[in-house]
């Protein structure tokens, strides 16, 4: 059963990342897992279980990878954001199906609204540091709230092709934005 389980979770990803939402159905997820409609069933009670589970699943390696990142990072907070920009742009560029489904498709999901307030709250906890357990000051929590909304359309052009840069030159692009904001937000509000 895990099996069946992991291969119709392989399948959601697929055609989430692939079709996106409106070309992912029940249908084609069991014809893209080469099963029938009962395992389905037996492991999700609709079509909007799997894709919440597929996106949760997504998150989860993700924030784990970005805190494991952010414990190895030197102190310094350049130095900590660099580590999770790093880590998220390599996560995503190395599998941009991921990126599709959590930066694109769950913004027009009804399932997935939620967890995507969700997720933009981790991503704000991962660049402050917070979720390292690293004290955060208020300027560094607002920048990182305002940064990344910026950072997910960065992502989300760059994944897309719109976005014309290297990998590398993405990473030092939106750590120099990251810290210009936190450098502004300390000398407007002290």
């Amino acid at each position: 059963m895990a099996e069946r389980r992991a291969r119709l979770m392989e399948a959601g990803l697929e055609l989430l990342g692939t079709a996106g939402l409106h070309g992912t159905t029940v249908r084609g997820v069991i014809e893209q897992a080469r099963l029938t409609p009962r395992y389905f069933y037996e492991s999700f009670t609709d079509l909007d279980a799997l894709i919440a589970e597929v996106y949760d699943a997504v998150v989860a390696e993700l924030r784990d990878a970005s805190v494991a990142a952010l414990l190895d990072a030197p102190k310094d907070t350049r130095a900590r954001v660099r580590a999770v920009i790093t880590t998220i742009v390599d996560h995503f560029g190395d599998d941009p199906r991921k990126g599709r489904l959590v930066l694109a498709e769950a913004m027009s999901s009804p399932a997935l609204m939620r967890r995507r307030l969700d997720t933009s709250h981790m991503f704000t906890d991962l660049m402050s540091g917070r979720a390292a357990g690293h004290e955060a000051s208020p300027e560094l929590v607002l920048a990182a709230r305002f940064i990344v909304g910026g950072f997910a359309e960065a992502l989300t052009a760059w994944l897309q092709g719109d976005l014309e840069t290297t990998r590398e030159a993405l990473v030092d692009g939106c750590t120099t934005l990251f810290m210009a904001n936190l450098a502004t937000a300390r000398t407007t509000h002290p």
